[in-house]
């Protein structure tokens, strides 16, 4: 059974929040362990290599004792976030749900995958499968109009599993004409997300809407914006490929408070300057 998205509804309040202020965004952590989802860059080029001694946490302002491993090292949770707009009908909507069978056949076995389709809204297809099953792709079908932002924010504050690296990859047009959220506000709620964000536009970049916030909300989450892509499942690829060199940090938070806010700050230190991406904090209780 397809399902709208719980998330979606959280997305439409926040933006119709008090006009001139910032939505305040509760994105809950576990308080006894604490997961980071961190990415190191060296320009565009992600950096492998760094161990537990290479980096800093600081949880509102304290230094913390952390624990670190590779992304590689554990199963991934994907959220692929497909446009079945209007503009995808027939061959190339089944173009579509070849390629989305490939990506799952790129996973393994310990993965799992979620897919939400969105045109006027986003919908769970068919909720969390393991990685390189055979996916009921059959149920989807197009038409309508887009809501790309509202997908992504819904799949950014889909409730995680702690213990695994989330990926949302989208996948869409560019043309967005329905979503309560704009790009702007997509880009303030990526930067409280857990999730790593790609997203893949099939697009020339002068005709993509709000580029620019498109690009602050990738780049918040520690992900890559490609464009003018061809081949999905080959993009997908480069993506995993570039997900899997990424770090968890893991610390149990000391000296602070449990409630309330917290924010988050990483650093690596190596003397040498990376650009070193991370979420902002989370909400304790």
């Amino acid at each position: 059974m397809m399902r709208p998205v719980a998330g979606l509804a959280l997305a439409a309040s926040l933006y119709l929040g008090a006009a001139g202020q910032e939505p305040a965004f509760v994105f809950h952590g576990r308080t006894d362990v604490v997961s980071v989802q961190v990415s190191v860059r060296d320009g565009n080029r992600p950096v492998s290599g760094f161990q537990t001694r290479d980096f800093q946490l600081f949880d509102n302002g304290v230094a913390q004792d952390i624990t670190s491993t590779t992304v590689e090292a554990l199963p991934v949770d994907v959220t692929v976030v497909l446009d079945t707009s209007g503009s995808l009908r027939g061959q190339a909507l089944d173009r579509l749900k070849t390629d989305i069978q490939k990506i799952s056949d790129l996973l393994q076995a310990a993965d799992r995958i979620r897919l939400i389709t969105f045109a006027a809204t986003a919908v769970d297809a068919f909720g969390l499968q393991p990685g390189g099953s055979r996916l009921p792709l059959d149920r989807i079908s197009a038409g309508g109009a887009t809501s790309f932002y509202d997908a992504l924010a819904a799949a950014l504050m889909l409730v995680p599993d702690p213990d695994r690296p989330q990926l949302v990859f989208g996948f869409s047009d560019g043309l967005d004409n329905m979503s309560f959220l704009d790009a702007s506000r997509l880009a303030a709620i990526a930067e409280y997300s857990s999730a790593s964000m790609y997203v893949a536009l099939v697009l020339a970049p002068g005709k993509v809407q709000h580029l620019d916030a498109l690009q602050v909300a990738v780049h918040r989450t520690g992900g890559t914006l490609y464009q003018e892509v061809s081949g999905l499942p080959a993009t997908f690829r480069k993506v995993l490929d570039e997900f899997r060199t990424g770090y968890v940090l893991r610390y149990t938070p000391r000296g602070v408070p449990p409630e309330g806010w917290h924010e988050i700050i990483v650093k690596t230190t190596r003397r040498r300057s990376y650009d070193v991406r991370a979420r902002k904090g989370y909400e304790g209780g």
